[in-house]
């Protein structure tokens, strides 16, 4: 099953900021929902393990997650794949910022989905999917202004 998500949000932060943030494996680490464990590898790749739940189904994933692409202070990728459960899910999202002060991130994601998981029904997966992005957003947007403004490090 495929999904393509894409969306935009309002970040209080300045655009470098948010871009180091966003590029940092410590910090997409911390902010990531559901996560039971996270391992962090280097400063490119994370390795996680997610408890998921939706609909009738709880499922733990084993998630390796790798940063890319990275064109400072605009753009990076980020790559996911996750096992668990009799289902696997391949994700590629994408964000670019804009802005200086202030940061607009416009942000898309496609996935692929097998197993279980993707038997579950297109619908309620794409519902599923969209509750996780804001919640993930929501984590992200939470650990910014923990974060503060900051110095240039992390």
């Amino acid at each position: 099953m495929q999904l393509h998500l894409e969306g935009s949000e309002d970040l209080n932060l300045p655009r470098e900021r948010v871009f180091q943030l966003l590029t940092d494996s410590s910090f997409i680490a911390r902010s990531l929902p559901d996560a039971q464990e996270t391992k962090v590898l280097d400063d490119s790749n994370i390795e996680a393990r997610l408890k998921i739940g939706m609909s009738f189904l709880t499922t733990h994933m084993a998630v390796k997650m790798k940063l890319a692409d990275r064109v400072p202070p605009q753009h990076a990728r980020l790559y996911v794949e996750g096992t668990g459960s009799g289902s696997n899910m391949k994700i590629t999202s994408d964000f670019d910022l804009e802005g200086e002060t202030t940061t607009k991130m416009k942000w898309v994601a496609d996935a692929e989905i097998t197993g279980v998981m993707a038997g579950i029904g297109s619908s309620i997966l794409k519902g599923f999917a969209e509750k996780k992005v804001k919640e993930i957003f929501q984590g992200i947007n939470k650990a910014m202004v923990e974060e503060g403004p900051g110095t240039g490090h992390i």
